[in-house]
């Protein structure tokens, strides 16, 4: 009973701490010690810390979290985002497309604040269809997002797989069919009764030159996902390549001040936060009095469903919500697997996704200058087929009878 007053002690402090702007890393560094003290306070126990720190998954993670977080920033700095979107703009005919890709792409690229970044070129684009700050607002945040389920080069993503300690393509394959109605509805809801001519120029040597952008994420995900070779050393591939694509603008010269800059300190903490507070909770086994209490008494699938939504929906910030969320349900499972896990993740990532907190609506809105109100009644219907998808693949697949 005292692992289960740690979690609780625990969960209140990184709540404390978060909405107190310290970041999340130190945030949750602090409640694993809280839980700690509760659960077991122990010399073994300590000894915990140091075994979690060195251990393959968690030195992994990190190197994985710093060269994702570099290669975004790469990608900004250089200047080759903006290359993408000119390239963007000529390759593909139809305007729709072109201002449903834009935030679709920074969301793709590993790179913080995309959302705002994106927010200047949607609002030029949707000035020439006519839309107004909503519908705007609408397509940059609904676009933005539509990756995030199946992407393996996602934080929230990684975060999950890691923790649940399952194969992230058999996540990102079963989360498929989502994507796809994500895609659909924003283009049914978003873009369905904008009216465009379609563009006539030749766009073939764009698209190859988009291509050429984007190589240095391609070459990671087939090496990683064809050959098998560890996922950190296919993005330490990929910063060579993208290195080398901007040999011009890097040089031995202002490379510390490119390291300096690129790597970053938050992400390695909260990487190494997140294995910490799993890991202590794993060795306390802190959550089986509360695993016993549900047993009989709460349908199981309600109560993991409904917090995992919670935990997006409150921190609304996707790594956050899986790196707290994923530690504290998974242990309340009959089984995992990559079904279990990827249900975990498309319902945290449905509580971020729509969380009123989410950095990128309220950036949104604010650029936009657009009401929420306004915002939120725009995304309702599909928002309503997104979550009836989810519900519809979870009992096709049998996934809801696992609980």
């Amino acid at each position: 009973m005292y692992g289960l007053i740690g979690v609780g002690l625990a969960f209140l402090v990184l709540g404390v701490l978060i909405s107190s702007k310290i970041d999340f890393g130190i945030a949750l560094l602090s409640a694993t010690g809280v839980l700690l003290l509760a659960s077991d306070p122990s010399y073994t126990s300590l000894l915990w810390l140091r075994d979690i720190l060195f251990e393959y998954d968690t030195i992994n993670l990190a190197v994985v979290i710093i060269l994702i977080g570099f290669i975004g920033y790469v990608y900004r700095d250089s200047g080759q985002v903006s290359r993408i979107i000119k390239e963007l703009r000529i390759a593909v005919p139809d305007r729709r497309m072109v201002i449903a890709s834009i935030p679709a792409i920074f969301g793709l690229l590993p790179m913080p604040g995309g959302a705002l970044v994106s927010a200047p070129l949607i609002d030029e684009e949707g000035d020439e269809l006519g839309l107004d700050g909503v519908h705007k607002a609408f397509l940059n945040w609904w676009f933005r997002h539509a990756w995030f389920s199946i992407y393996p080069l996602s934080v929230g993503l990684i975060f999950a797989a890691s923790i649940a300690g399952v194969n992230i393509y058999h996540i990102a394959l079963f989360n498929l069919p989502i994507f796809a109605v994500h895609l659909i509805a924003g283009a049914v809801f978003g873009l369905g009764k904008i009216k465009v001519e379609q563009q006539k120029d030749d766009g073939t040597v764009k698209f190859l030159l988009l291509i050429y952008d984007f190589l240095p994420i391609i070459m990671a995900l087939i090496l990683n996902g064809v050959f098998g070779i560890p996922m950190a050393l296919c993005l330490l591939i990929a910063v060579i390549i993208l290195m080398m694509q901007n040999r011009e603008r890097y040089d031995s010269s202002n490379l510390p001040n490119l390291l300096k800059n690129g790597i970053s300190v938050k992400l390695l903490m909260a990487a190494i936060g997140i294995m910490m507070f799993k890991g202590v909770i794993e060795r306390t086994d802190a959550l089986q009095p509360l695993v016993s209490l549900l047993q009989g008494h709460v349908p199981l699938v309600m109560v993991v469903l409904i917090a995992a939504f919670t935990f997006g929906f409150l921190l609304g910030h996707l790594p956050a919500a899986v790196g707290v969320g994923f530690p504290i349900l998974i242990p309340l499972l009959p089984t995992i697997n990559f079904q279990m896990a990827a249900t975990l993740f498309l319902f945290t990532m449905l509580g971020y996704v729509v969380s009123p907190i989410h950095l990128c609506i309220v950036l949104t809105l604010e650029y936009f200058k657009a009401d929420m109100k306004k915002f939120y009644r725009r995304a309702t219907a599909a928002i309503i087929v997104l979550v009836s998808a989810i519900f519809l693949w979870l009992f096709v697949t049998g996934t809801l009878f696992m609980f």
